[in-house]
């Protein structure tokens, strides 16, 4: 499932430093640097995607072109956290922590970036349903909510650890934003998400992008379209429980009116 989804419900876990070094030590302060550069890169992406809809008037390709380079940068940057892991910067199982970060860069440049022309300037609903239904343009599951899905929840993210970083322990806002923006970014995300991967399919079907056809040399076959399908019917078990499991997180951090000084525990 998506990355942002997983690490929520591993919030014990990932960015949260083995030991308790001394205030802004080396590890801190890179730690800090990191999470802050990538809640401004996202915040970036963000603005690029909302700057062009409301100011410049653009759609799902305008958009693309837009935010283009900052989200593949902001994306792949993600793949240090596997390093931090790794090295033992960060309190987290490697392979948690790899499986987070490849359901991300999945879809990003695994369904995202080598089928843009078939998912980028569609939605879930043709136009033809939308004007049936008396929908407006911008009322589709497209590439646009998932900018506003992916950029919103890592800010959120990432904001979190750094002010962590920097404070020691998150404020109080940042703490409740971590615990509730879930509630309709999560649903955003993943139905965003699968949209973009249904709309790839009849593409990787034609190229038989990433796939390995026999016979060949090494008497080995690879269909990425059935690896795909596999991956998307992945969600249908993981949505209730993990939407279950954070709501229940939520009320464990949050509920009862939680004071500020129980976030040190998230």
């Amino acid at each position: 499932l998506i990355t942002w989804v997983h690490s929520l419900s591993h919030d014990v876990l990932v960015n949260h430093r083995t030991k308790q070094p001394d205030y802004l030590s080396m590890g801190n302060s890179y730690l800090l640097a990191y999470n802050a550069a990538l809640t401004a890169g996202w915040g970036y992406v963000l603005f690029l995607t909302y700057k062009t809809v409301l100011q410049e008037h653009g759609w799902t390709e305008e958009v693309f072109r837009a935010v283009n380079v900052p989200l593949k940068l902001s994306q792949t940057a993600a793949l240090l956290e596997v390093v931090h892991a790794a090295t033992g910067l960060v309190k987290s199982p490697v392979g948690i922590t790899a499986m987070q970060v490849a359901s991300r860069i999945w879809c990003l440049w695994g369904i995202v970036v080598p089928c843009a022309g078939s998912v980028i300037p569609h939605g879930l609903l043709s136009a033809a349903q939308q004007a049936a239904l008396g929908l407006p343009r911008w009322a589709n599951i497209n590439f646009i909510t998932l900018m506003t899905a992916w950029a919103c929840s890592e800010v959120i993210r990432y904001g979190f650890f750094a002010l962590k970083e920097a404070l020691g322990t998150a404020p109080y806002f940042a703490t409740w934003l971590r615990y509730t923006g879930f509630m309709v970014l999560y649903p955003l995300g993943v139905s965003s998400e699968l949209t973009m991967a249904w709309l790839a399919l009849p593409d990787i079907a034609r190229r038989g992008l990433f796939s390995c056809r026999m016979p060949n040399a090494w008497n080995f076959g690879f269909s990425y379209y059935a690896a795909c399908i596999l991956v998307m019917l992945t969600y249908i078990p993981g949505l209730p429980q993990l939407y279950g499991y954070m709501l229940t997180q939520r009320k464990k951090i949050l509920g009862g009116g939680a004071k500020p000084a129980k976030a040190k525990a998230a």
